[in-house]
């Protein structure tokens, strides 16, 4: 259920319905009061309009005789308030014990109402799964909306996946990378695309895959989900390289260059990149050479992306004092963070609990840690996962380190990566 929402939530003309009890949709709002206050940390937050939502009020009683009827004017009530292009019905953990078919509902008042309504079936997709439902959504909205191209948009790129949405700093700044070579970001699918707007993705010079890992199970997913797309409509993907630090941005924008033809103008803006990154790593030096840090891992690391933040401390020269492993992992997964992080560095890693990590932690001009530490006493830049991408990612970090350093050993302080 909370999938519906979350590939609908930004589709403008959509209308979705939580086919639930009325308390159900708690779920929807933590995620999006949690996706606020993570955008405006950012300084990325712009106000768009999500789009209305929905619950059909399942109630005691309709444990016994069904809840169809509620369903039925739900959906009258949506259509005659929202006039949306398209209702899109969510079922619940509820509506799939108690047996209602939602299906059947949709397509009898889709016949009613001359208005498309589908029935996403999502029942269960939370957690773990709910990348399984978010893609039935992509799914759905294919089906019945995107039609083969009847042109390609020359200069138009789609981007496939969330990866924190439209207005993410990750995105924003993929946008302004690949209009630097001269391709339109013209939308985001499923999430960020009006229902009528979906032929642009058809119609795409190309869809690039949004991602960080082809180990990824879930990006496996997509990019078997882009394949499809290709199939059907002609479509050509990318998604042989990730954006990530500045070298894996720059791979990523030369290989996009050379499969749109834009390899020179690729070259360009990789150069003007560099360029500008170098001065701002020859001014942070000044104050960051011969500094020591520790990293404070307390994530599984397809979050941290460790081999960039290390080349990155490496060349702002810094020191690399230890890393310490916070007690939050299982054994299994303790085990994999600790192999990871040993392929990236041969620096001695810690256990919290082991009483060297303290004064490890003392010892050091400052911290990047992922987990906000209660001693107050340390320069802490927080990485709960890294800031942006590619060089923009990189001049974020070296500018925390030099902030950090500012503040009062006596007062600690910590900055938000």
């Amino acid at each position: 259920m909370p999938a519906v929402w979350w590939a609908l939530s930004y589709a403008r003309g959509a209308l979705v319905i939580f086919h639930s009890p009325r308390s159900c949709a708690h779920v929807v709002r933590e995620k999006d009061v949690g996706s606020f206050h993570r955008l405006v940390g950012a300084g990325t937050y712009a106000p768009p309009s999500p789009v209305p939502l929905l619950t059909s009020g399942i109630a005691e009683g309709d444990a016994v005789f069904g809840a169809a009827e509620r369903l039925r004017a739900c959906i009258r009530y949506a259509a005659e308030k929202y006039h949306p292009h398209a209702v899109f019905i969510g079922g619940s953990c509820v509506s799939g014990i108690i047996g209602d078919d939602t299906r059947a509902v949709a397509e009898e008042m889709e016949e009613e109402l001359d208005l498309p309504v589908v029935a996403v079936p999502t029942s269960g997709f939370l957690d773990n799964e709910s990348f399984d439902g978010y893609l039935s959504v992509a799914r759905v909205l294919t089906d019945r909306f995107m039609h083969p191209p009847a042109q390609v948009r020359q200069g138009t790129v789609a981007f496939l996946g969330d990866y924190g949405g439209f207005y993410s700093s990750y995105v924003q700044e993929l946008k302004r990378l690949l209009a630097g070579i001269g391709l339109q970001l013209t939308v985001q699918f499923p999430t960020y695309t009006p229902l009528d707007e979906i032929q642009a993705v058809s119609e795409a010079e190309l869809l690039i895959v949004l991602g960080s890992s082809m180990s990824d199970e879930k990006q496996e997913m997509l990019v078997a989900f882009a394949e499809e797309l290709h199939t059907r409509f002609g479509t050509p993907y990318f998604a042989e390289a990730f954006a990530g630090g500045a070298e894996e941005t720059a791979h990523w924008l030369r290989c996009i260059g050379v499969q749109c033809g834009r390899t020179s103008e690729a070259e360009e803006v990789i150069r003007r990149e560099e360029e500008a990154f170098e001065r701002v790593l020859v001014r942070a030096r000044k104050m960051l050479d011969g500094r020591r840090t520790v990293l404070v891992v307390g994530r599984e690391l397809h979050w941290l992306q460790p081999e960039i933040l290390l080349h990155l401390i490496e060349k702002a020269g810094v020191c690399l004092a230890g890393i310490i492993l916070l007690a939050l992992f299982t054994e299994e997964q303790r085990t994999t963070v600790e192999e990871g992080l040993r392929q990236c560095t041969d620096v001695p890693i810690l256990a919290v609990e082991d009483s060297a990590s303290e004064e490890l932690l003392r010892a050091v001009d400052f911290v990047f840690t992922t987990h906000e530490l209660v001693d107050v006493g340390l320069r802490q830049i927080l990485l709960g996962k890294l800031p942006t991408v590619g060089w923009a990612m990189e001049r974020q970090l070296i500018e925390d380190m030099e902030h950090v350093l500012y503040r009062h050993t006596d007062r600690g302080g910590l900055i938000y990566g």
